[in-house]
Parts: C-alpha cells; structure tokens; sequence
C-alpha cells in the first residue's frame, strides 16, 4: 500500500490540515454556501465542523475556499446564526 502524506501545521490548542491539489472538488457539487457577512458573528464554528478545512474566519467573517468545498452544507447546519445559506451550483454559476 502506499503512504499517504498530509500537511498538519501545529497550533496550541488545535489542528490545521491544508488542502492539496488531488482534493480539489471539479465540476460535480450540486450545492454551495454562501455566507452572510451581515449575519456572522466569526464564531468559527463552521470552521470547526467543515471535513474538507474549506472555510475559514478571516478578518471578521467567514470565507469558503470554492476550490474544495464539496458541498455538504455542514457549516450552514451548524452556523447558530444562519449565517450561511446553500444555493443550487448552477444558480452560483450563473446557470452556466
């Protein structure tokens, strides 16, 4: 079997995982979040729960990184002020 590497940078008190290129989501998610930044409160939560290290509270406000969000709408589950909406991909897109 083959190793598997992965990239965990040390912070006290928690873990950071950083996304490689193999992990990128293409063309197949049917859904995204969408945050609204009148409603976060930067609570980190999302971050918290999100399995893919996706979405991150940077200066005040939540911000999905597209290129690996999958999708499946764990971050507007657990947002504790909806902070976080999931839209149709195509709606995203501009039906494109």
């Amino acid at each position: 079997m083959k190793g598997k590497e992965i990239t965990i940078e040390i912070v006290p008190g928690a873990w950071v995982s950083r996304p490689r290129e193999a992990q990128k989501t293409g063309t197949w998610r049917t859904l995204r979040p969408v945050v609204d930044e009148s409603k976060c409160i930067a609570c980190g939560i999302c971050e918290s729960f999100c399995p893919e290290v996706s979405i991150k509270v940077v200066e005040g406000t939540a911000e999905v990184n597209y290129d690996y969000c999958k999708g499946c709408g764990v971050c507007a589950n657990e947002c504790p002020k909806k902070a976080i909406s999931m839209i149709p991909e195509v709606e995203s897109t501009g039906g494109e």
